[in-house]
């Protein structure tokens, strides 16, 4: 339908960054905690491979780990980002299942909000989709193949600043609320 894929926009890695200092310190907690367990200090000997055969003994709380941490790591970090086609491009909402087709002829303009990593495309319907990627002259190259209009005025950057505040703030806000929910120990097996 939208023809052969021609880029894959990726994740700043100033948010990667952010997303593996998230997963070093709940890994960190995970790995402190398993010395507190009773099952654990009757056959640990408290080096690595104790943890890890404590964790293959009793997984509870690393399937929690990895489905709350490892999942959502891997998938914000790696993999979401839109994908750019022949015809239109794919854009990503934030979940696999809200991702949206937008073909080129439905797109009014562009423009850019920062030099290097974002720019707004604004669409005949009046949506606008930002999209931030480590190199956004190549997305920029391709919506000029498709004779879309651009405006590299850069009014809009305090909001784009505004949004990377909000989401940061978004994100550690999760973390502390996961964080607080795991040492009041809901994510706790029931013995």
């Amino acid at each position: 339908m939208l023809g052969k894929k021609l880029y894959k926009t990726s994740t700043l890695n100033m948010f990667r960054i952010i997303i593996l200092a998230i997963v070093v310190f709940f890994f960190n907690d995970f790995y402190l905690q398993t010395f507190t367990y009773e099952n654990f200090q009757a056959q640990g000997r408290f080096k690595i491979l104790d943890v890890m055969n404590y964790h293959l003994t009793y997984p509870y709380e690393f399937i929690i780990f990895f489905c709350l941490i490892i999942i959502p790591a891997i998938y914000y970090g790696l993999i979401r980002g839109a994908s750019f086609h022949e015809k239109g491009f794919i854009f990503n909402k934030g979940l696999p299942f809200l991702n949206k087709t937008v073909m080129y002829d439905e797109i009014k303009s562009y423009k850019l909000l920062h030099p290097e990593v974002a720019l707004s495309i604004h669409g005949k319907n009046g949506e606008v989709y930002v999209i931030a990627d480590n190199n956004a002259e190549r997305v920029i190259a391709i919506l000029d193949q498709h004779n879309i209009k651009g405006d590299f005025a850069q009014d809009d950057y305090v909001k784009l600043i505004t949004n990377y505040k909000k989401f940061i703030m978004i994100v550690i806000s999760f973390t502390v609320l996961i964080f607080l929910l795991k040492r009041l120990g809901l994510f706790q097996i029931m013995m």
